[in-house]
């Protein structure tokens, strides 16, 4: 599936590795469920976290809290859960190990950034932005262009449509 990450980004209002990861999820589990956007009102989803993932599922499945078929469990985990209505099949997509680990490392490496820069001076505070705006952009490229099989775990339960 080919995934409109400008359109994502215009939707969910900056570039975000979240909003990407979303996509990302779902993309994946519309595409091991064979349904496109247009059958937004055949599909449900659910998504463990309430973060910006949720804005790319929303963005690339329909599915919104509007028309009552997305829906946030809270459990913590960043999984989503893309069923058919009907209880047919559903697709349940978590982040892989991997990438929860480099996703994990980024956030250290920003938080050690953030704390330097809290002491130094104005012209290293300039070059720790920079670094951060750097690895940021970095890690949402890689989001959006690191194989299905090093960042997502699908597992498929159900019947062929």
């Amino acid at each position: 599936m080919t995934l409109d990450f400008d359109g994502l980004y215009r939707f969910h209002g900056h570039r975000c590795p979240m909003s990407t990861m979303g996509a990302r999820l779902a993309g994946a589990a519309m595409e091991a469920l064979g349904v496109g956007k247009g059958d937004q009102f055949l599909i449900q989803a659910d998504y463990g976290i309430r973060n910006c993932a949720l804005d790319g599922i929303q963005f690339v499945t329909g599915c919104t809290l509007g028309n009552g078929n997305i829906s946030c469990s809270e459990s913590g985990r960043p999984l989503l859960v893309l069923g058919m209505r009907d209880g047919s099949r559903k697709a349940v997509v978590s982040v892989s190990a991997a990438a929860l680990a480099r996703l994990a490392a980024h956030k250290d490496t920003k938080a050690g950034l953030l704390k330097e820069r809290e002491v130094s001076g104005l012209a290293r505070a300039k070059d720790i932005d920079g670094i951060i705006e750097r690895d940021f952009l970095a890690l949402v490229g890689w989001v959006q262009d690191v194989p299905d099989g090093e960042l997502l775990e699908i597992t498929v339960f159900g019947r062929e449509r």
